[in-house]
């Protein structure tokens, strides 16, 4: 480092997803010079495979369980579907973390809500309806869709997954754009390899270019939102042993049928739901559906007997379940984790199953054609969790070095998580600039 000046800021934030994106966005219109650090790429282009497979990592645990990773600016909102479930209650009530005097904000901000009826989809309505009259209770979803900016009336569908190209749904780089627009610099394309602590305070951090430079770069404040899977490693690098130890992934299968009528790969996803196994078995289950090669890639992977199926991908329908997990396994110093699926896991999954079989063959899908697709982890979590490794106000064990993303999750959500996050980055980003007005108050009275 020697004869490089080294740039000094009020904050630096490491990742540019929803924890992220939304703390810099906070800071930098209040006047704090903030430095976005974002080790992925800023790919405009979007809705293809090939960018889908330059950023997304489905690397699996050492068990098997494939679990979700984006490299590019945005982070994992940028394949999201988009589903807007407030944060759920027991984060006030247990943890002490109360969410809502944000949560109206950031729907208006974002312009979350359930969609028009006739945005829902109609194979979506059907298996909704249908569901109905077996006597589940289904219903709309909230979603981060802005139906103003449908194409003719038509989302991006099943591809929305590869990113969207319409511009309907929200993700992340919105708040990214306007922590930009207020200041804030942005380095894409740079990986935070190290967190500086000095005197048990951070105050800084050691990059790598994508040409292999190393940089430093200072600031009063480091908050940390690279990821369930990111933050923990970063964390224990500075020497916080609290941390990685267990993870919550939201296991999740995808049931498929083919349809007697058009299937759901034009609908947006998940836009029609049933909570009512929520509180009693932790599970969920709404309509969705994968875009056409990777749903054909996944189900011949299954078996080469579903190949006929992948031809009439335009007339299946599919039922997502996702299921709460409990903690268990780890992530390790040089990157891997450890996270299988136990026999109650596996319980809730076979009971989401059979009801989504039920559901599927009432709308008239015949039984050979019902598939059930391998489990992923959807959400990876928890591994730097509120009340063990950070506060509730999300500060770790070193002074003024914070975590806002999935990882602080106490829990597994067993919903959809980025509303919750974007609650998280609210609150914390008031938390540090009432600090720093105290520090102020302090400062001018001496």
């Amino acid at each position: 480092m020697a004869g490089e000046k080294l740039h000094e800021y009020d904050a630096i934030v490491v990742g540019s997803g929803p924890g992220g994106s939304t703390v810099a966005r906070e800071l930098s219109r209040n006047g704090k010079k903030t430095l976005v650090l974002e080790r992925g790429k800023d790919i405009q282009k979007l809705g293809s495979y090939m960018t889908a497979l330059r950023v997304l990592d489905m690397n699996p645990s050492r068990e098997g369980l494939p679990m979700l990773r984006a490299s590019i600016t945005g982070g994992a909102s940028v394949f999201y579907s988009a589903s807007a479930a407030d944060p759920p209650p027991w984060l006030a009530t247990r943890y002490g973390i109360d969410l809502s005097p944000w949560l109206e904000e950031i729907k208006r901000e974002t312009k979350a809500g359930v969609l028009p009826e006739n945005l829902l989809g109609k194979a979506s309505i059907k298996v909704m309806e249908t569901a109905n009259k077996l006597g589940y209770h289904w219903e709309p979803m909230a979603k981060f869709l802005d139906p103003a900016k449908y194409t003719r009336g038509y989302c991006c569908g099943a591809d929305t997954h590869l990113g969207c190209k319409c511009g309907a749904k929200w993700t992340a780089r919105e708040y990214l754009k306007d922590a930009v627009s207020a200041g804030a610099q942005l380095l894409v394309e740079t990986e935070c390899e190290q967190v500086i602590v000095e005197n048990g305070a951070a105050v800084g951090v050691r990059v790598r270019t994508s040409d292999g430079r190393k940089k430093e770069f200072r600031a009063e404040r480091i908050i940390l939102s690279a990821g369930g899977l990111s933050t923990p490693l970063l964390l224990m690098r500075a020497g916080i042993d609290t941390v990685g130890d267990g993870c919550f992934s939201d296991p999740t299968v995808v049931v498929y049928g083919q349809a007697p009528f058009e299937g759901t790969w034009a609908d947006p996803p998940v836009s029609v739901v049933t909570w009512e196994f929520y509180d009693s078995d932790g599970i969920r289950l709404g309509v969705i559906m994968e875009p056409k090669w990777l749903f054909a890639l996944n189900l011949i992977k299954r078996s080469p007997r579903n190949l006929p199926l992948a031809f009439n991908y335009r007339k299946m329908v599919g039922i997502l379940v996702k299921v709460k997990d409990d903690l268990s396994g780890r992530v390790y110093p040089d990157g891997s984790v450890s996270k299988g699926l136990g026999e109650q896991e596996w319980a809730r999954l076979n009971k989401g199953i059979g009801v989504a079989k039920e559901i599927l063959r009432a709308v008239g899908c015949p039984e050979r054609t019902l598939i059930v697709s391998e489990a992923k982890g959807a959400h990876p979590s928890g591994t730097c969790r509120i009340g063990h490794a950070v506060t509730k106000d999300l500060e770790t064990g070193i002074k003024n070095l914070y975590a806002c993303d999935a990882s602080v999750f106490p829990e597994a959500l067993d919903r959809p998580t980025v509303l919750t996050i974007l609650g998280l980055g609210k609150r914390l980003s008031r938390h540090i600039l009432a600090a720093g007005d105290r520090n102020s108050a302090s400062v001018s009275r001496v």
